[in-house]
């Protein structure tokens, strides 16, 4: 479990830094997830649910659609940047 808050804390790192220094038009929704990530493994550690709401899977749903939100947003730019260039 020691390894996987590590690695999941290095993976955060890591994409932040890269959202600052790319300048990502849609470095909020990076860190929205990112942050959001963190926070529900650090309650699902502290807080207990006691079988009436899983917060990890109740938050899979919007964070997941925030990701994949960003995603379809970088690869969106990277393609007009792209075609930019080739003009």
């Amino acid at each position: 479990m020691k390894v996987c808050i590590i690695m999941d804390i290095a993976q955060a790192i890591l994409w932040v830094v890269w959202a600052a220094v790319t300048r990502h038009p849609s470095w909020f929704k990076l860190w929205t997830v990112m942050i959001g990530g963190i926070l529900v493994m650090l309650l699902e550690e502290f807080l207990p649910s006691k079988g009436y709401v899983d917060l990890r899977h109740a938050t899979a749903i919007p964070l997941s659609y925030i990701w994949w939100n960003f995603v379809k947003k970088d690869a969106e730019t990277r393609t007009s940047a792209i075609t930019k260039k080739r003009r």
